[in-house]
């Protein structure tokens, strides 16, 4: 019987893609993969950024606990592990705000290729996109379908249903992606749809896979997955 993981390791991911390392380097250094690390216990600071009118940004911490769970590399960070064996991780990215970091006495953490993981639903992402593991051999429908009020959306295989301020949401951000600029500052994203949040992480909190249908760049910024 097979355990449903919430992660996996990398020679798992290998092994179920049959896919030599090099080219799964090259898709997590150019962010057509997203690696995390498991955190035990560690002071994180969750927040997001603000900027100014003379166009400064400054963090405003929204959270600060004990955290147990996944966050998200940042592609640079990746890029550095791969060739040096060993990164010092300051900042990671993270869905539910727009960056986390450590705070108190704890300022990095040392990660190496063995710490590195993949979440289920970024394994399961790539794999409606690609064709990979469980779906090799078969070609995606389209990465990306909306109804016309942007209700109901396929995303990677996935069905969204969607109210309105969502839909409109995903409507900006498609819009973006079809003119060639995906990457959308979320808060303009979010006032621009008649958003009363400037969090995006509030207004899907309700979608616990919305992470599949809109990515963060852990900066600010959202696009459609993939797009």
């Amino acid at each position: 019987m097979e355990i449903e993981k919430a992660y996996f390791t990398l020679p798992e991911v290998l092994a179920r893609w049959s896919m030599p390392e090099v080219d799964l380097v090259y898709l997590a250094e150019n962010d057509q993969l997203r690696l995390s690390v498991r955190i035990l216990n560690l002071p994180i600071e969750f927040g997001d950024y603000e900027e100014t009118n003379d166009g400064r940004c400054y963090s405003i911490p929204t959270e600060r606990s004990l955290f147990n769970g996944l966050l998200d590399l940042h592609v640079q960070d990746v890029f550095q592990l791969f060739r040096k064996g060993e990164v010092s991780i300051t900042r990671f990215r993270t869905a539910k705000a727009d960056y986390a970091c450590f705070y108190g006495s704890r300022e990095s953490l040392t990660i190496r290729k063995p710490d590195l993981m993949l979440r289920r639903e970024e394994r399961d992402r790539f794999e409606a996109a690609t064709g990979f593991g469980g779906a090799s051999g078969m070609k995606p429908a389209g990465a990306f379908h909306a109804s016309a009020d942007y209700q109901s959306v396929r995303c990677h295989g996935r069905e969204f249903r969607l109210g309105p301020i969502r839909a409109q949401v995903v409507r900006i951000l498609h819009a973006a992606a079809k003119r060639g600029d995906p990457w959308q500052s979320g808060k303009a994203v979010l006032s621009q749809a008649g958003s009363r949040s400037l969090k995006m992480a509030d207004v899907f909190k309700s979608k616990k896979d919305w992470p599949l249908l809109i990515e963060s760049n852990g900066r600010g910024a959202y696009r459609i997955a993939g797009l």
